[in-house]
């Protein structure tokens, strides 16, 4: 399942949450007018009875179950408070995965951290997500849960955060951590992250309700009547515990129906997200032995935080229990999990080992299995120029995590010096290291970009990226892309001003010599809008026929057309096959001149199809794949050009130049 078809279900089961949702709403809003109606009656009953001494009770009719002012009441009322609640939530959580790490109390690993296992996690993060074409995310650590849990938040793989707990960072081994990092990147890019955000959203809206119900009877427990006589008082204090009790039961059921979608929606994508780990890393035992020990520890997997039933389905495993049982559990049992990936496990008991030396495994932290006998040679990051590409395979392969895809990664990963790799985890260092990358080979002209790193950036960071310009000079291009993956995190970190300051080095920079090269554009688009979506990832669909993104789709596949193709007529024959890739606009579509389809027009054309539906943006990937793809190989600066569009659109970066 790649990662549009993983996108669209999750939109599916997105439809399928809000309309179960709508029906627990609407079961509330019944039950609150059958509570306010049962009040009103009784209300007026003991008004009548306080005036005239006798007590009347007429016979029921039809017409006294039906209200249709105080059920217009009710419906508002609770309308209100169920939306209002729920996108107060929602604006809560909208800040980001780094946000939501930080709320339950988990810490960032600092990029320079000494720590061995602290080391070993920033590793098998940093190659999941070279390897499938995303940002790096954020990392952090639970420092005070001793379990073995582990969670992946955000909104989009732009804003991504991966958290774990103590206990995984020292009782897991490196095969048994990338098993559950596997695990929380496949929720990454299957879309479950941003459903989590709406689960967690829409259960609040209805839980306030109960909490306004409870917060009235705590309320009355300082109210008492002072004289016997004031009859009035007491009917009020006795209607005010009446209604406080309704709110408290109606919102409390509505909240357990609520936490019954929940827990149904997250126990299915969890053998889902195992399978794919095991994809990931071809290594069944991994997340096996994760989940093995889970169950052979004492402290399980159950969390210590208050957060643990709120947000217990973003967990890797049960975070809690529940008195309710597996009714509410938000992943199926263990064993279940167990032996949907090893059906011969014979369920005998578990006997984990109570330490795990990080000590042995630090010699081989950068190794794809952790196991340095038995590791099979790694071949040199292969060029993409002149590599045999397939558009729609290698669309078909966005977001998907395959062990060529880690090879690869690690390949490339290997050819980074040192020092350039550590200058990523810095936010002055990767300043200066994205600076670096746009230099130029001419002397006289890189003396002057130098100059505008100075006077934009100051003279510590020029003086930084001097430092940095051996190292660069002698850099595999192929590597250039995942430096900039590797310095996402640390660049988050800047502030509006901080960020506006980048951005304008940044511009100067790319056009300090008047020509923009595909490079150039590729970097500095792909970079300003990843970091962007990181600082709003709430994003919505604005356009979803291809006919109202015609233009802006005809500036990208003409742009693309030129490049690498030294003649007019060979960039007219890759356009148009780019366009018959598109039939619904295919005989619409006009290859334009190099004016109207220069780096300026196709900034402003990404800027529009970024906010356009997934089928558009997974058809446009194909199109312009067989643009660059139409000689049967792809260059360089077209294999550059074509992830930073990938990028763009939010999608992950494919992978170009896999061996299988």
């Amino acid at each position: 399942m790649d990662f549009f078809e993983a996108q669209e279900r999750a939109r599916s089961r997105t439809k399928r949450l809000v309309f179960l949702f709508v029906l627990a709403v609407a079961g509330t809003i019944l039950g609150g007018y059958a509570a306010a109606l049962g009040i009103t009656q009784y209300a007026g009953r003991s008004d009548r009875h306080n005036r005239s001494g006798n007590y009347y009770s007429p016979t029921s009719s039809a017409q006294d179950w039906w209200d249709p002012k105080l059920f217009a009441q009710v419906t508002l009322g609770t309308l209100a408070i169920v939306v209002g609640a729920s996108l107060f939530k929602w604006a809560t959580m909208r800040q980001g995965g780094a946000a939501i790490a930080e709320s339950v109390g988990a810490r960032a690993v600092d990029p320079h951290t000494t720590d061995l296992h602290e080391r070993r996690l920033l590793n098998v993060v940093e190659e999941m997500a070279i390897a499938s074409g995303i940002p790096v995310p954020a990392v952090y650590i639970m420092d005070d849960e001793p379990c073995l849990n582990a969670f992946a938040a955000g909104l989009t793989t732009a804003d991504a955060a991966v958290t774990v707990t103590r206990g995984t960072l020292e009782k897991l081994t490196r095969d048994e951590l990338q098993g559950v990092i596997g695990h929380e990147f496949s929720h990454i890019l299957n879309g479950d992250m941003r459903l989590n955000v709406r689960l967690t959203a829409l259960i609040f809206g209805i839980l306030v309700i109960g909490l306004i119900g409870r917060g009235l009877l705590n309320s009355m427990r300082f109210t008492r009547v002072r004289s016997s006589n004031d009859k009035d008082k007491g009917g009020g204090v006795v209607l005010m515990m009446a209604i406080g009790a309704a709110l408290l039961i109606i919102g409390y059921i509505g909240y357990f129906f609520g936490r019954l979608i929940q827990a149904a929606v997250s126990r299915q994508r969890e053998f889902l997200a195992d399978a794919s780990a095991v994809q990931f890393t071809r290594n069944p035992g991994g997340i096996t032995g994760a989940l093995k020990k889970i169950g052979g520890y004492a402290i399980g997997s159950g969390l210590q935080t208050s957060h643990a039933e709120q947000l217990g389905h973003f967990f890797f495993a049960q975070g809690f229990t529940s008195m309710f049982g597996s009714a509410m559990a938000t992943h199926p049992p263990l064993a279940e999990r167990i032996r949907a990936i090893e059906p011969t496990w014979d369920g005998k008991d578990f006997n984990p080992p109570e330490i795990v030396d990080i000590a042995h495994e630090s010699s081989a932290m950068a190794g794809f299995g952790g196991n340095p006998t038995s590791a099979t040679p790694r071949a040199p990051a292969r060029s993409m120029v002149s590599l045999p590409f397939k558009p729609v395979q290698v669309v078909a392969d966005v977001g998907v995590l395959t062990e060529s895809h880690f090879r690869r990664a690690q390949a490339l990963l290997e050819t980074i010096p040192t020092r350039l790799r550590e200058a990523t985890r810095d936010t002055a260092t990767a300043q200066a290291l994205v600076y670096g990358l746009l230099l130029s080979g001419d002397k006289t002209m890189r003396d002057g970009q130098r100059a505008l790193v100075e006077k934009h950036a100051g003279p510590e960071a020029a003086a930084t990226l001097a430092g940095f310009r051996p190292a660069l000079s002698l850099l595999d291009p192929v590597v250039r892309l995942p430096l900039l993956q590797l310095s996402l995190p640390a660049l988050r970190q800047l502030d509006a001003a901080a960020l506006a300051r980048f951005a304008t080095t940044l511009d100067e920079l790319v056009h300090a010599d008047g020509i923009v090269s595909p490079f150039e554009f590729a970097l500095h688009k792909m970079l300003l809008t990843q970091l962007q979506l990181a600082q709003a990832p709430a994003q919505r669909v604005q356009f979803d026929s291809f006919d109202s993104v015609r233009s802006e789709i005809a500036v990208v596949l003409s742009a693309l057309a030129r490049i690498g193709n030294q003649t007019g007529a060979a960039a007219a024959t890759a356009f148009l096959a780019g366009a018959e890739q598109l039939p619904v606009i295919a005989t619409q579509l006009a290859f334009l001149d190099a004016a109207a389809s220069g780096f300026e027009q196709v900034d402003t054309a990404l800027d529009k199809l970024a906010a356009c539906s997934l089928v558009i943006k997974q058809r446009l990937l194909i199109a312009a794949g067989h643009v660059i793809a139409h000689d049967g190989t792809v260059t360089l600066e077209e294999g550059e050009l074509y992830r930073a569009f990938a990028a763009t659109l939010a999608c992950p970066m494919p992978q170009l130049g896999l061996t299988t």
